[in-house]
C-alpha cells in the first residue's frame, strides 16, 4: 500500500466517496479504479466501490478518510491522471480526466487508447 500522488483525486471525488460512506454506513468504503482491455478505444476504466481490505499490490490515494485504490497493473495506464466525480444533466459518474498516457478517448470517456501502444503493449 502506498500513499503518494501518482494519481490526483479531486475534491468532488473525495466529497462523493464520503457521501457514499455516510449513505451506506461503511466508513471504510473506498473507490477502486481498474483498467481492463476492451471498449471502443482499446482500454476501459472500471470503477467499483469496495469495503474490504486493500491488496498488497494496491496503491492508495486520497485524503480525509476517502480513498481511491488502484492495482499496480492498472496504475501503469493511469499514472499522472486525475480521478474526478462529474455531474451533468445526463449522468453523474466517477471519471478519469487528464490522463497523460491516453492518446485518444471515446465520446463517453469510459475507454481510451494509450500513446505509443506498440512500444508499451499490455503484458499478460
Amino acid at each position: 500500500m502506498s500513499l503518494d500522488e501518482d494519481v490526483v483525486v479531486t475534491n468532488a471525488c473525495i466529497k462523493r466517496i464520503k457521501a457514499l460512506q455516510v449513505k451506506t454506513g461503511k466508513e471504510n468504503l473506498k473507490l477502486r479504479l481498474s483498467v481492463e482491455g476492451g471498449g471502443c478505444s482499446g482500454f476501459t476504466y472500471t470503477f467499483t466501490m469496495e469495503d474490504g481490505p486493500v491488496e498488497d499490490d494496491d496503491k492508495v490515494y486520497g485524503r480525509e478518510g476517502a480513498q481511491v485504490v488502484v492495482d499496480e497493473g492498472s496504475l501503469e495506464f493511469v499514472r499522472g491522471s486525475t480521478v474526478d466525480f462529474t455531474e451533468d444533466m445526463m449522468r453523474s459518474a466517477f471519471a478519469v480526466v487528464s490522463n497523460p498516457l491516453s492518446e485518444s478517448a471515446c465520446g463517453c470517456g469510459s475507454s481510451f487508447a494509450i500513446k505509443n501502444f506498440e512500444k508499451n503493449p499490455a503484458i499478460d
